[in-house]
């Protein structure tokens, strides 16, 4: 069985609408989710955690245990949601790129391939591009936001310059 190649200029194209998805969705899912609340309740989080752990390493009580994981439950939760609030926007538009717009711009290309890894049609180039760009994007967002969290914790120990009132 053999495979026809896909053209140069199609692949170029497959590969730069998934870059604008990506991009896209990157965007959307820093617009619809604040990244400072994010930190602070991760922050929060931490905190509980640390407080929970040195509580079961001295033998607490058990209410005063459950009592921090009450307290822990509902950051828990607006994290989960806040996580999870731009998934309900951005799948939808993956599937719609990926099972209309696609098959609508490049449906003749169907038995057509390109050599990456292994042959794709160019749903899979698709797919690849996105799932490639997404995971480097999101490494650097990663990186982003813990230096943007350290710098706001070394803003917040720095102690606030008091002001002379001259009467």
């Amino acid at each position: 069985m053999s495979t026809v190649p896909m053209p140069p200029l199609i692949i170029v194209a497959i590969i730069a609408i998934g870059i604008a998805y990506t991009f896209f969705s990157v965007f959307l899912q820093r617009k619809l989710v604040d990244p400072k609340r994010m930190r602070e309740i991760q922050a929060k989080v931490n905190q509980i955690s640390k407080e929970m752990n040195a509580m079961v390493k001295r033998n607490a009580p058990k209410e005063e245990i459950s009592g921090k994981q009450k307290e822990l439950m509902p950051l828990m939760s607006e994290n989960m949601k806040k996580q999870f609030k731009p998934m309900i926007v951005i799948l939808p538009i993956f599937l719609i790129v990926y099972d209309v717009l696609l098959k609508m711009a490049f449906g003749g290309y169907a038995n057509a391939v390109v050599n990456f890894i292994f042959p794709m049609n160019y749903q899979n180039l698709f797919f690849a591009t996105v799932l490639i760009l997404g995971l480097i994007m999101s490494m650097v967002i990663l990186i982003y936001d813990r230096k943007k969290a350290k710098e706001e914790q070394a803003q917040n120990a720095q102690p606030v310059p008091q002001q002379s009132i001259n009467n």
